[in-house]
């Protein structure tokens, strides 16, 4: 990293500047806590910290004499807010009516979750339902509205100079990372029609100069269907290109050809339930708002994706507005009516609260508590470089995860990076570099600007060229491959095919007239149309202002419908997927349905002296994925079976020999140098950890526990910057190279999973104790890193994992014997295909355990011991100090890395199996297997266990539960994106 230099007067003033700006920001946590404290005051408690009073909800109470409530709990609280939460989230609409119930099964408490009894001892001598009766005088709206016109008042002319910064900032990165590429050569060139601006260190004079962008340069807006994204601009070129500056995503921006490649990037980017919650965070609210008379952007996305093989659609940049002014005012002036339009409708007033009383708890949660946790987060500071991106946070992390001096802090260090980018002279040299205009390659469909870039020419298994997988993308798609890859819905069909499913039963006996428009029925308060005189329920769709097909049983989703049009008969007609007739679909096309383009693999490594050889691996299958058949492999249980026999003779031959040779090498092993640790600040957030760690080292070694979750937060959350740092391959261990290794490489080249290799991912993960509907599983490292180009290599073997001694010669063998066994892999591999890389290892095999050399020491590398920590605490980097464990046998073991990174996480510990107990409470859920097939499971409005079938359509779920419009039916790619859906609209996953 090096010694810091001295800051130029411009940059330190526009440190000064941002530092004021994020203290005046309105931060809706804050004003909690310091509503919190008064209620503390209010209640004879002013020495208590808010963050430490609780208040815990549990299902059951015994009466006691000793304590303020009368009632103890010996059971764990099923519930449990701060108080400066509690202020934020409000008591449930149940305790707004049953308030006597309070004292009973909940109260205050010093502590929160994890503690064997609540009493006397840690109780907070204050009633629930008097705290109650202090948020009714309490009007939230008023106070914020106040400090968001003094914020703007009196930061107005930062914001816009900041924003400007965080522009030229973001240039600067593309430019010195590809500064002949197309995107840097366009991003110059649009930098200087905003800004009048070469890439140099500028003036605070040239900041705060207004600018109309140049002639040929026109700015404008991005919409959907009228919904304007309100901190993003589109930058559209005389010869077509455009520009997309998305300030507060991990790429800020993107280059497209033309309207094609934009409409291709939107639907890549809301085609899941996760891209889709991002992509939307940069809209108002209020474009979800369910009592407005417009169609909801959600479902106006949908409407987008009927078109999906076209070349544009008429709901995207609908009002297409140009930006007259400086882009830089009016970045500043649309998050200024933002942060306006997002209070006003987040922020009820206690009128409208009671008015609320009457709705159950789910609507109440989605349209009070969802809102307010929202607006929680700045999300004006995106545009000025502290978007959720720019700070390497989870969404989770970002609502949930700090205290606000915590996350000032960070928001701080974010927007101080973007200034130090624009004033950081080597970048800016790098930047700067004149390129061959003639070379630069223009962009394409064929490579968007956030897929993976092509694997470097190398020695292929298949000697297949990329030119040859580039011009297989272009050809049909079989038949076979549309079927695998498009959900039902979205296949090409003929019209009468497609319109099977919406077909009704009702008997039309209302005026053909009686919807408002020629031949649209009105009847039973529903709309029809008579097609090929068949009835179907339509919806009129005013931002398309065209009709659709809806399903009847799903009326109020668009997920599944059909524009309709009437022809010059005076008769409707479903409109074609023109782009898809005749079902010449690209194959490239189905990459947005989640298939990956083939890519080219090294040639396959050569067979070593350790594996098990190809004929007994059928037999020795079962014995290498499970522990199960330890005590046989070990010789302590003979089989009557005599090629099992020999075959377990096999592996212990192998396993013994592996030993020996490990042993050896380590003995006499002379390790490579070691690289220099970066500097880092201790809160430096985990894209500046692994930018720093991979500009030591081509290197890094992730240590884990293997039931925790950081450590694959870390990769997961990070495996875009990954890519973009060039890191071409992950090293894992438990994958073996003998069983898995093809399976990997099948996974690695096409995308599609093999059945077997999921199996073991899920079993790991389960016998791990991960939860499969989880997003941080080792099955989606495995995704992950495929869909990122990151290619997986095993680093174990069937002898090395295995072990199977009995008894074991050492306590250190198996790090001996995997160290030695991941050495030797990572050579041959480096050796084939030289790169960048990561490894992801249990804790003791990183770095030197008990005097057996780490991976780390083996092969020159930085080792990272990742270790989960709560959400709330902060998160930090540092010279690692060492944990250490009690073994069953009472010995303490040490595990020490060069570097250890606390990572926030939340979880979600096992309940248990009782669902009447672990889903006590409305909108509780839960995801589990129900004869062999999954189910979903959840408390009803009306107090039930309702019990919801999970349906598959090829590697796809979904369930049919029409009162829930807005999943019902529709296609999802894994239980994860199930449960991240139900948790979005309010529902609370529960894990048993």
């Amino acid at each position: 990293m090096g010694l810091q230099l001295p800051m130029s007067e411009v940059q330190q003033h526009l440190r000064e500047l941002a530092q004021s700006l994020i203290t005046a920001c309105p931060d809706m946590r804050q004003m909690a806590r310091d509503t919190a404290i008064a209620i503390l005051h209010k209640h004879g408690q002013p020495a208590l910290n808010p963050d430490h009073v609780h208040l815990n909800r549990f299902q059951t109470a015994q009466s006691s004499p000793r304590t303020f409530s009368g009632w103890e709990h010996h059971d764990a609280p099923i519930q449990s807010f701060t108080l400066p939460q509690l202020v934020m989230h409000r008591f449930d609409v149940q305790d707004q009516d049953n308030s006597d119930l309070l004292s009973y099964l909940a109260g205050f408490y010093k502590d929160g979750p994890g503690r064997d009894v609540y009493d006397e001892h840690n109780e907070i001598p204050i009633q629930p339902k008097d705290v109650l009766e202090d948020f009714w005088q309490i009007d939230f709206s008023r106070l914020f509205h106040e400090q968001l016109e003094t914020f703007w008042q009196r930061s107005s002319d930062s914001y816009r100079l900041l924003a400007k910064v965080n522009f030229l900032a973001k240039v600067v990165e593309v430019c010195a990372a590809a500064p002949d590429s197309a995107l840097a050569h366009c991003a110059r060139e649009v930098a200087t029609a905003l800004t009048g601006l070469n890439l140099q260190a500028p003036t605070l004079e040239q900041l705060h100069q207004l600018k109309i962008a140049d002639a040929g340069y026109r700015v404008c807006t991005l919409d959907i269907a009228g919904y304007v994204a309100s901190d993003w601009l589109r930058i559209e070129m005389q010869d077509g290109r455009q520009l997309l500056y998305t300030p507060g995503e991990e790429t800020a921006l993107q280059l497209f050809a033309g309207t094609h490649e934009l409409y291709w990037w939107v639907l890549n980017h809301t085609n899941y339930a996760d891209n889709r919650t991002r992509f939307m965070s940069h809209f108002p609210l209020s474009a979800n708002d369910n009592s407005a008379p417009n169609t909801q952007l959600n479902h106006m996305i949908d409407l987008l994706f009927f078109n999906w093989g076209g070349h544009d659609h008429q709901c995207l940049n609908q009002l297409d507005t140009t930006v007259e002014t400086d882009a830089f005012s009016h970045l500043r002036d649309a998050a200024q009516q933002r942060m306006r339009d997002d209070a006003h409708f987040a922020l009820r007033s206690n009128g409208d609260l009671r008015k609320q009383l009457w709705i159950g708890y789910l609507e109440a949660f989605a349209s009070i508590s969802g809102p307010l946790a929202a607006l929680d987060w700045p999300v004006a500071l995106a545009a000025v470089g502290a978007g959720i991106a720019d700070m390497g946070l989870s969404i989770d992390q970002a609502v949930n995860g700090h205290t606000t001096g915590e996350r000032k802090h960070g928001v701080t260090q974010a927007i101080f990076a973007a200034i130090d980018t624009l004033f950081n002279a080597a970048m800016l040299a790098n930047a700067a570099a004149t390129v061959d205009v003639e070379s630069v390659r223009e962009p394409g469909l064929e490579v968007p600007a956030d897929e993976p870039a092509p694997l470097e020419p190398i020695p292929t298994e298949d000697d297949t060229t990329d030119a040859q997988y580039d011009a297989r993308e272009d050809e049909p798609a079989s038949h076979a491959e549309i079927e695998s890859w498009v959900p039902s819905p979205f296949r090409p069909e003929p019209p009468q095919t497609v319109l099977v499913p919406y077909q009704t039963n009702v008997i039309l006996s209302a005026s053909p007239d009686s919807g408002g428009e020629l031949g649209i029925y009105l009847q039973g308060g529903d709309f029809y149309a008579l097609i090929d005189q068949q009835p179907y329920q339509v919806r009129y769709v005013k931002e398309m202002q065209t009709w659709v097909v809806v399903d009847p049983e799903n009326p109020w989703s668009f997920y599944r419908h059909i524009p309709i049009a009437m022809n010059a008969q005076g008769q409707w007609q479903p409109l074609e997927r023109a782009a898809l007739k005749g079902g010449m679909i690209p194959r490239k096309l189905l990459n947005l349905w989640g298939r990956v383009a083939p890519r080219g693999l090294p040639a396959p490594l050569a067979a070593n002296a350790y594996e098990i050889p190809l004929e007994m691996r059928p037999t020795l299958k079962a014995a290498a994925n499970s522990p199960h058949q330890d005590l046989a492999l070990s010789g302590g249980l003979a089989s009557l079976d005599e090629q099992i026999e020999n075959s377990y003779a096999t592996f212990r031959s192998l396993r013994d020999k592996l030993a020996s040779d490990a042993q050896a090498f380590l003995d006499a092993a002379q390790p490579p140098a070691r690289p220099a640790l970066p500097e880092l600040p201790s809160d430096a957030p985990p894209k500046q950890v692994l930018r720093a760690l991979l500009e030591n080292s081509d290197g890094v070694v992730i240590g884990e526990g293997h039931s925790q979750l950081g450590s694959k937060q870390l990769l997961i959350d990070n495996m875009k910057l990954l890519r973009r740092e060039k890191v071409k391959v992950l090293y894992l261990e438990h994958f073996m190279t003998d069983f898995h290794q093809a399976d990997l490489d099948v996974f690695n080249r096409t995308g599609r999973m093999p059945a077997d290799l999921r199996a073991y991912a899920r079993n790991l993960d389960a016998g791990f104790g991960l939860d499969r509907t989880g997003r941080y599983t080792f099955e989606n490292v495995l995704i992950e890193a495929q869909r990122n180009g990151i290619r997986v290599q095993a680093i174990d073997c069937m002898a090395s994992y295995r072990q199977a001694w009995d008894p074991a010669p050492s306590p250190v063998i198996r790090q001996q014997m995997m160290n030695f066994y991941a050495h030797e892999v990572i050579a041959a591999d480096q050796a084939r295909a030289p790169g960048r890389w990561i490894a992801l290892v249990g804790n003791s095999h990183a770095n030197t355990f008990e005097g057996v050399l780490g991976v780390s020491e083996l092969e020159g590398a930085i080792g990272l011991r990742v270790q989960d920590i709560l959400i709330g605490q902060a998160a930090s980097i540092e010279v690692d100090p060492g944990f250490t464990t009690l073994d069953n046998d009472m010995s303490l073991r040490q595990v020490k890395s060069d570097l250890r990174l606390q990572v926030p996480v939340r979880t979600h510990p096992p309940l248990g199996a009782d669902l009447e107990a672990a889903l006590w409470r409305r909108g509780n859920f839960t995801i589990d297997v129900r004869e062999n097939e999954p189910c979903l499971i959840h408390r009803s409005n009306t107090g039930e266990l309702l019990y919801t079938p999970i349906l598959r359509e090829g590697p796809r779920f979904y369930i049919y539960r029409p009162s829930w419009p807005w999943i019902s039916e529709r296609r999802l790619r894994n239980l994860a994106e199930l449960r991240n859906m139900m948790q979005q609209h309010g529902l609370n996953y529960v894990r048993l």
